[in-house]
Formats: structure tokens, sequence, C-alpha cells
């Protein structure tokens, strides 16, 4: 049996068609080389995903500046920058005719201190404080009208090399407390120029970065943008201003819009259950469709193949997001369509890291991912855990490696 609503096929404002209504959204997947380079292991797992029926496969966060990474094992956009290995992950992607976008990110003050002790951010507040750990983080610098520019042409050029390496699509990472969403929230940007205080100023780099990638990109390739919801965080971006944003959006031509939610410091969403966070994403849905007419994407929570048709059929959102189900299973998605499960799985928790909630399950992801980049198949009981443990020491040992000299 064949699902209508999740195999109907969407065509967004730019003319471009997504083949079905499911998407992978982003995943940090840990798989660059050495230098930032995409790798045989990235190519590898994008082709498994690309038989896997998702209509849309969001790339990991790349990187647009070097100096800003998320984690050391991040791909990144130089300025030496070979194409042609970015050629071979696109290819790899693409292979049985879905979309596969790149996500451009840069991650502003939530820069791990071995990467850049004083990263740039809108404003210079405090060090991004996670685990209660401040230290993995150095104090961010306010940045200047100089780099601010300098920045806005890294997502421009970067967005020119996923074009021209054959990826289908773009989306700038606006959400989860990097630096895009820095400029959006008055708590990281306490700006009292053209770029901060009121909420169109703030929205101003947004608008700004997307202008520039859809003129290095042309009018009949996809943009998208990953906002947040809110940031779950008092005296942060509220659920209002989020609608508001999606109006100014509507008004730029975006493509594509994905909702999430919260941030390093308030991960809220990623540690609630999945009835909860499909209930949350669902209103808010729902509430913005009632002010805005763009295309929508909604990634938080959804397992249930009953509350995706639902939500699909009642025009609440154009395309269901999910991460980690595909880590657990790369078929997930035509599983969904094909209505062989009813349920998308999640990969197991590691044993003893329960106490980190959602996290724990985020870090059972990347091994998972780092498996399939293996050409190996992915754990499905606990007793295999052993195998990847090496793996997530390696990833969570990233935030708090000292500084280097």
């Amino acid at each position: 049996m064949t699902t209508a609503s999740l195999n109907k096929p969407l065509t967004l404002p730019c003319g471009a068609i997504l083949p079905n209504r499911i998407a992978k959204a982003a995943m940090s997947e840990h798989l660059g080389s050495p230098n930032q380079s995409p790798t045989r292991g990235l190519a590898r797992l994008y082709e498994r995903w690309s038989a896997g029926g998702a209509g849309l496969l969001i790339t990991g966060n790349v990187m647009i500046d070097p100096a800003h990474l998320e984690g050391v094992r991040n791909v990144a956009v130089k300025p030496e920058s070979n194409v042609d290995r970015f050629r071979e992950w696109a290819m790899a992607g693409t292979t049985h005719g879905n979309h596969l976008w790149m996500q451009l990110n840069h991650p502003g003050r939530q820069t791990p201190r071995h990467v850049n002790p004083s990263p740039g951010a809108p404003s210079a507040v405090e060090p991004v404080n996670l685990f209660r750990r401040a230290k993995a983080f150095g104090k961010p610098h306010a940045m200047d009208e100089t780099e601010i520019a300098e920045v806005v042409r890294g997502f421009s050029s970067a967005a020119g090399l996923a074009k021209a390496a054959g990826f289908t699509g773009v989306q700038v990472h606006g959400a989860h407390g990097y630096l895009v969403s820095q400029f959006l929230s008055p708590l990281t940007n306490q700006r009292s120029d053209r770029w901060g205080g009121s909420l169109e100023h703030r929205a101003r780099f947004a608008r700004t970065v997307l202008g520039e990638v859809r003129k290095a990109v042309g009018d009949d390739f996809p943009v998208g943008i990953k906002l947040n919801s809110a940031d779950f965080q008092r005296g942060g971006f509220t659920e209002e201003e989020s609608m508001r944003v999606l109006g100014m959006l509507q008004e730029d031509g975006i493509d594509l819009v994905e909702i999430s939610g919260g941030s390093y410091e308030s991960r809220v969403m990623l540690d609630k259950v999945e009835s909860q966070r499909e209930a949350f994403f669902l209103e808010y849905a729902k509430k913005a469709r009632a002010e805005v007419d763009i295309p929508m994407m909604v990634t938080g929570g959804f397992r249930a193949r009953s509350i995706m048709e639902d939500a699909l059929s009642t025009g609440a959102l154009d395309v269901v997001g999910m991460g980690r189900p595909f880590t657990n299973n790369p078929s997930v998605a035509q599983d969904l369509i094909d209505g062989r499960t009813e349920w998308a799985e999640d990969p197991p928790v590691m044993p003893g890291l329960g106490r980190l909630g959602g996290m724990s399950e985020a870090m059972m992801s990347v091994a998972q991912m780092g498996l399939l980049a293996k050409g190996k198949s992915p754990i499905l009981r606990l007793g295999g855990l052993g195998a990847v443990f090496g793996s997530l020491v390696q990833e969570t040992a990233d935030l708090f490696r000292p500084k280097r000299p």
C-alpha cells in the first residue's frame, strides 16, 4: 500500500519539484577529512540514503569559514576547496533521483575553544555554557562591519560551490543557536547598529545572507532556511517573533522553511519525548499556516506515520523532516511510504549515558552514521554497542579538548 500524502510531489516556488514529502533533516556527520574536505565515507553514506526513498536529503552543516567549526571533522568550504570532492558527494547523494541540499552554517559563539578561542558573534556576550562547562567555548567578540561582510560572502561563495558541484539546493542554518540564529535572538544580539535592536534589524543579517545566496545560485535553484520556532530561553527569540520572520521570508521568496527549535544552552525540544515534540511543532505549524503561505518543513518528533499523514493532508505542513531514524534504518522513508512500518524507530541509546537525554541519542546517531559510511549495517541491539564506543568517545571529546598552543 502506497501512502498518498507522503508520496505526493511538491513544487517549490523556484520551480524545482521534490518527488515526495519526506526529508532527511541535517545531522552533523563528523565524517570530513582532517582538513575539512568531503570524504569517500560521506559519499557512501549519502548513496545509501539516496536509495532509501526520501525526496529530500539535507547534509549536515557545511561550514563557510574554516576558522569557525562546530567540530574538527566538519566539512568546510575554503578558497582552495577541490570542487571534485564535493561533486563526488553530490553525485552519490542524488543517484536515485532525490534532491540533495547542502546545509550552510557558521557557528558563531558556538565554535569550540580549541577551534577558535575568540569566535566572531553579533555581540561580546558570555561564552556558551554547555553541560556547565563554559570553558569548552571562548568568549566571543562582536563582529565589525568588515567581518559581517566577509561572512555574507562566505555563505554566497559556498552556495555557488554547492550548485557547481551538483547539489540540487542549499539550506542556510538559522536555528539551534548558530550565527544566523544568534543575530535573531536579543539574548545574543545586543547591538545598537543596523544589525541589532528591533526584530527587523536583527533579521537583517539572515535576509542579507539569503539575498546574496540567491544572487549566487539564480532564481530556479532551491534556497531554504532552518529557523527556530523559539529559543526556549527567557528573553530569547520568541514564537511570535518567529512568525513575523516567516512573513519576511515569504516576501523574500524563500523556497522552503524548516522549523525546529532550541540551542546548545536550551535543548528542551531535544530532550522531550517524541509525542510532546510532535504536538508542539504541529501546533506551531498550524499557527504559522494561518499567517503565511510558504512551503514549510517541520522537524522534531515525527515518528508515527498516521500523524505525518494527517499533518500533510490537512495542509499544516508540506514536508516531514526526520533525522535519527535514518541512522537506524537508511530505508525508513520508503518503508513509511509503502506502509511497511507505522513507526520510525530511533537508534538504541548508549548504555550509561541516559542522563544526557536526547544528546545521548544524537551521539549514537553519529556512531551509526560512521558505520554506514564504512558500508556496514546500523547497530540495532544494545549488545553490539561496544563496536561504536570508540567513535563516540572521539566525537564527544572534541568539545572538551584543551586549547591548541
